[in-house]
């Protein structure tokens, strides 16, 4: 084997990455001798320095790869034109470490660079824009679950803090762009569990009621003649509509206390294998309302309705 041939087989075993890495690998080995090359080619070709090879250009690759994405960014969001000036610049100046972040904190941390690039655009203009945005869209939600948590405590709908910790639990769930009335659902539908309690429930909701005194006196203050009456008769109706609600609730707990005294014992939660609920004493028929009665009396079964 001439020279020649001999280089031949050994640049492959070096897996060099590119051709001018090749070019000049060539040109150093036709400076040894024949004999100084055959003694580098038994080395070269042994398992353990291919091994190191194949892992010396997998490194190599992987930083190629590496590279060409980092260039790829720069090239496209920060507003510098893709010249090959400018990408030699970035090896010079950054080397390994190249990416979008480490060329952007160069430029911002040190402004006198900026001028030794050419640029197709304000420098990360794109980029600053997209944070401004960004940002503001965060604010806006940031309000609306300010809002939907003062409003869910406020009427008493759930016991909610309007803190960091929750509003991420509600972009957890809704994402970055909902309403106060997504918000709302997602604090008091059952959706969330574990939230953080206000700190200041008992005065949002006396605020609250107050509003709502306020406004109904302001709504009546305001009102024509017509308008006055059919409030003041609804206002009646409603009134007369609680208290039967609310005499009904004191006979059903004086039926409840005499209960015992009658003999009847506790409404249990089965009845012959089904579960004892509201929606079981609807439904039966009336043999088994009658025996049921008869058994439990009927305070028990209407308290069972209405907490079911």
């Amino acid at each position: 084997m001439n020279k020649q041939e001999l280089i031949d087989e050994i640049l492959p075993l070096l897996k060099l990455g590119t051709n001018q890495e090749r070019s000049k690998m060539r040109a150093d080995l036709e400076s040894h001798t024949l004999t100084e090359l055959t003694a580098y080619f038994g080395v070269v070709s042994g398992p353990a320095y291919q091994l190191e090879a194949d892992e010396t250009a997998l490194d190599e690759m992987k930083a190629a790869r590496n590279r060409e994405f980092a260039l790829m960014q720069i090239f496209k969001l920060s507003g510098l034109k893709n010249t090959t000036k400018n990408e030699t610049l970035l090896d010079q100046l950054l080397g390994p470490a190249l990416s979008l972040e480490t060329f952007r904190s160069l430029i911002e941390k040190n402004p006198q660079y900026q001028n030794r690039f050419e640029w197709e655009s304000a420098p990360f203009g794109a980029i600053r824009q997209a944070e401004a945005d960004q940002s503001k869209q965060r604010t806006k939600i940031r309000q609306a679950f300010s809002a939907a948590a003062k409003a869910a405590t406020a009427q008493d709908l759930n016991n909610v803090s309007d803190c960091d910790a929750n509003f991420n639990r509600v972009c957890g769930v809704l994402g970055t762009d909902f309403t106060i009335a997504q918000a709302v659902k997602a604090l008091t539908d059952g959706t969330l569990q574990g939230l953080a309690s206000s700190g200041n429930a008992a005065e949002l909701r006396a605020a609250y009621q107050q509003k709502q005194i306020d406004d109904h006196n302001h709504s009546l203050m305001n009102a024509d003649t017509k308008t006055l009456r059919e409030i003041t008769r609804q206002e009646i109706a409603d009134q007369r509509q609680n208290s039967a609600q609310e005499q009904a609730d004191r006979e059903l707990q004086v039926g409840l206390q005499r209960q015992p005294a009658m003999g009847f014992p506790p409404l249990p939660d089965l009845w012959r294998g089904e579960k004892l609920d509201a929606n079981f004493i609807k439904h039966c028929n009336v043999e088994t309302h009658k025996r049921l009665t008869k058994r439990f009396g009927s305070a028990a079964l209407t308290a069972r309705l209405r907490v079911n």
